[in-house]
């Protein structure tokens, strides 16, 4: 599905093969796909919705607001990881928490992320580098909580879904059987056949990759 925005309006959209392969149900502009990483520019926009409020200032370190916040630094020299750095991924950190999840597809909760945090270690300095990370970003969603008051998915659903009519987003893991939803397939197979890719939850890193939405709503947010 693909949609071209311009001047503010969604001017032309359109769906290409099939949402779902059995059924040959046709992908549409409506149809919502898991939008994985997109989901951080609305973790971020969160972000600077609270620093637009004085909540926060981009360069307060991060432990400022996240007590719990602990990693092992060889690099003591260097400047703490600071809000700025987890938005431009240049705070040094892992690329992901400390579990296998992209192999498992078994994700862990934010608690369990907070625990093994502090049992790892940043692989190169802060500013040292641009490297991407999810933990980062999740280490973001956790600030937009904290500072709000409110779990990550209701801030986001009420400060930037709602006065935007984004109706077909979603925060939460979106239900597996829900009318819009495509399904994702694998690699094409000798055979010709795909599998069916496997419904995940990306749980504690949500805020980094867990969005599913339309091509109408993101133009919304565009």
């Amino acid at each position: 599905s693909v949609g071209i925005v311009y001047d503010q309006a969604l001017i032309w959209s359109r769906g290409f093969g099939c949402a779902d392969l059995e059924r040959q149900i046709p992908a549409t502009p409506a149809t919502v796909y898991r939008i994985a990483s997109i989901t951080k520019p609305l973790t971020s926009t969160a972000i600077m919705q609270l620093r637009d409020e004085g909540a926060l200032q981009l360069d307060d370190p991060v432990a400022k607001h996240l007590s719990w916040f602990s990693i092992r630094n060889p690099h003591a020299d260097r400047p703490p990881v600071t809000i700025r750095h987890l938005l431009t991924h240049a705070g040094g950190l892992p690329r992901e928490a400390a579990f296998p999840y992209w192999n498992t597809g078994e994700f862990p909760d934010a608690a369990a992320i907070r625990a093994a945090l502090r049992d790892q270690e940043l692989p190169i300095p802060t500013e040292s580098d641009w490297k991407y990370s999810n933990l980062g970003m999740a280490l973001a969603g956790e600030i937009v909580a904290a500072l709000a008051d409110m779990p990550y998915a209701a801030y986001v659903e009420k400060n930037i879904l709602r006065p935007l009519g984004m109706q077909n987003t979603f925060v939460d893991t979106i239900s597996a059987d829900h009318p819009l939803l495509a399904k994702g397939y694998g690699r094409r197979m000798p055979d010709n056949s795909r599998a069916l890719s496997p419904y995940t939850d990306c749980r504690g890193i949500g805020p980094a990759a867990n969005m599913a939405s339309n091509v109408e709503d993101l133009a919304k947010f565009a």
